[in-house]
């Protein structure tokens, strides 16, 4: 889910910026105090899902903002933030999904969330890998009974979807000398992975084929998987760390950083 947010007062930007990111902890949150400048990136990525758009700015106010986005994504659900209540009038001729006034609170926010005009197309499954490996459904995080069967699931998204044998995993999670015990436990983390999804009814996400393992990417957003894919969002989501915790990610790192100052524009 791709969300944008334009307010030129920065204190109230980033308010409701973190009150997105705590109710919506897997959701691209795009802030910008220049409205100019939220346009130009929108035009070179793609539409946001939702825009929460102060009506009254410096350069464009929040009104035309929205004109702009409807042009370009009829579906995008505009909720208009502001202290005042002069322009209900021209926010609902825009089909605005929503209208908060200011002071911004979670609880103002969450309920537009709920209440969306148009529907968001979202994969359940959101894997962020920029900074620490996370994951997240139906945009909670989940909870894994073994830290080792979180590292698992991240060496199989940094396969893109290659299958992988088990000795292969084995030997990236494990730079000790291979053992059965390792093997043992290891059988243990693939039955806790399929498990997890399983109960939340995703059990094709992992794929399980003779000794080998991979990653249903198809059934995931994934923030890697979008840089690779080479969309904008992801590049600028890109903070020049991926999967701090683990060190075997260090190699699919530098060939990330290279690929982003390669995009990076030339003087």
């Amino acid at each position: 889910m791709k969300i944008l947010v334009v307010d030129d007062e920065y204190l109230s930007l980033e308010g409701t910026v973190d009150i997105i990111k705590k109710i919506l902890p897997s959701a691209y949150v795009h802030g910008f105090r220049d409205a100019e400048e939220a346009l130009s990136t929108v035009r070179a990525s793609s539409s946001p899902d939702i825009a929460f758009l102060d009506i009254e700015t410096r350069s464009i106010s929040g009104i035309e903002i929205a004109r702009a986005l409807k042009e370009m994504n009829a579906s995008v659900n505009i909720i208009f933030v502001t202290g005042y209540s002069d322009y209900m009038k021209d926010a609902f001729s825009l089909h605005a999904s929503g209208y908060i006034m200011k002071p911004v609170s979670e609880e103002k926010v969450r309920k537009e969330l709920l209440n969306l005009r148009f529907p968001v197309n979202t994969k359940p499954i959101r894997i962020r890998t920029f900074g620490n490996f996370e994951v997240f459904v139906n945009d909670m995080p989940v909870m894994f009974n073994y830290t080792k069967t979180k590292e698992l699931l991240a060496v199989l998204v940094d396969a893109h979807g290659t299958l992988l044998s088990v000795n292969t995993i084995i030997d990236t999670m494990w730079d000790d000398d291979f053992s059965e015990s390792h093997k043992s436990y290891f059988r243990n983390l693939v039955s806790d992975v399929r498990r997890i999804f399983s109960e939340k009814n995703l059990g094709d996400v992992i794929v399980n084929q003779r000794g080998f393992l991979g990653l249903n990417c198809a059934k995931v957003s994934c923030d890697y998987f979008d840089f690779l894919d080479g969309k904008q969002e992801a590049f600028d989501m890109f903070d020049y760390e991926y999967m701090s915790q683990y060190s075997w990610a260090e190699k699919t790192l530098g060939f990330l950083v290279s690929r982003a100052e390669k995009r990076k524009p030339q003087p």
